[in-house]
């Protein structure tokens, strides 16, 4: 009989705001095999919906809040602490939650990022004699805030309740030794496992003749993602040598940043493009930058580049430095002069160079393809030594 694995994330497809619901989903479906996978999360369901989703067992619990990140909709700062508040103490969520735990008896509990669900899930599962596993994708345990006195309130409730986790891991060694540093999860064993990135590789023309580059940012359109850095950087850069600046995604500074880059006819914003179609743009452009000024925890968008056979230039900031394949195009945050000296440096290579590079970049990120096994090997490991 599998022994069954109740994976916990905030949102699930279809439903995805950032980049850990695609690892979750890569995760709960490459485990499905191996394991029986159920995964728990949040919607705006007013009702609690069971579905299979290729697969996997998917448990839509209601969003008992006063409102969802899925929603249109920006809070007032009362309306956010209030939210913070309730998902920290939310008593119908927490029933709820406890009563499909008993439903269905996992083996381990898998939390990922718990906005919407709430970090007394830990202690659930103790109660029930299952064992606990939580996966680092970002800092909302430490800062859900911009409020550093509430973050303080809302961190130590969360570090009391991290005693209840036996396993820690962590998408980069980064983000693990930024919780360890704060003392969070002192009673869990700890390991680093970078996500699993596998999706398809688009065929890439291969350059046959020096050209001006097409440049491309995927991600969030916010100030600490670094968008108005990269595109200050590359306005600068000739139109020999920089033909088009792509930007896929959106965000709240997205009609500011249209409107202050009107003049440049070579920027194009093209909005939120289905996953399928953005990895066609990563294969289409020559370079992708990943300008961030904020901690990544991990950098998905430059494995996912590798994996479309795209060099990245990327900042040296969080989990990002740990996954670059070519230690040449980091650069420092902010720096518009490395920005544009390493993409003229791409630019500067011979269209043998730079195939071999998109060779390189591509047979990098398969080393990404398969870390889900880890998971598993952790999970049998665990499950023996519990036995």
């Amino acid at each position: 009989m599998k022994k069954k694995i109740l994976i916990v994330n905030s949102f699930y497809t279809p439903d995805i705001v950032g980049g850990a619901e695609i690892s979750t989903q890569v995760l709960a479906e490459s485990l499905n095999q191996q394991f029986e996978v159920y995964v728990l999360t949040s919607s705006n369901n007013k009702d609690i919906i069971y579905e299979e989703i290729n697969g996997v067992q998917v448990i839509r619990i209601p969003n008992r809040n006063i409102y969802s990140a899925l929603d249109n909709y920006a809070p007032n700062t009362v309306e956010k602490l209030y939210w913070h508040f309730n998902n920290t103490f939310n008593k119908k969520q927490k029933k709820a939650i406890n009563q499909i735990i008993q439903e269905i008896r996992p083996d381990i509990i898998h939390t990922q990022n718990l906005n919407g669900i709430g970090t007394y899930i830990w202690k659930l599962g103790k109660v029930n004699n299952t064992l606990i596993m939580h996966t680092l994708r970002d800092y909302q345990l430490i800062q859900p805030t911009k409020i550093g006195l509430i973050n303080k309130l809302i961190a130590s409730i969360n570090k009391k309740r991290a005693k209840h986790v036996d396993v820690v891991v962590g998408i980069s060694r980064y983000i693990l030794d930024e919780f360890v540093s704060n003392d969070f999860f002192n009673c869990a064993s700890r390991k680093v496992i970078y996500n699993t990135i596998n999706n398809k590789t688009v065929e890439k023309n291969l350059k046959k003749e020096k050209g001006p580059l097409k440049v491309s940012y995927f991600g969030r359109l916010e100030t600490e993602k670094g968008i108005e850095f990269f595109l200050d950087s590359m306005c600068n850069v000739e139109e020999n040598k920089v033909g088009e600046i792509l930007v896929v995604g959106t965000g709240s500074i997205a009609d500011q940043l249209i409107e202050k880059y009107s003049q440049d006819s070579r920027i194009k914003f093209l909005g939120k493009l289905p996953f399928e179609e953005a990895q066609e743009k990563m294969s289409y452009v020559d370079v992708v930058v990943v300008p961030s000024l904020w901690p990544e925890p991990f950098g998905r968008v430059v494995i996912e580049s590798y994996r479309q056979g795209t060099p990245v230039v990327a900042t040296n900031v969080g989990g990002i430095p740990e996954i670059i394949y070519n230690k040449e195009l980091i650069i420092n945050p902010n720096d518009k002069k490395s920005m544009r000296e390493k993409v003229e440096l791409i630019y500067n290579l011979g269209a043998e160079e730079y195939n071999q590079l998109s060779k390189d970049c591509l047979e990098y990120s398969l080393k990404y393809s398969r870390t889900h096994e880890d998971y598993i090997s952790l999970y049998r490991k665990i499950l023996a030594e519990d036995e």
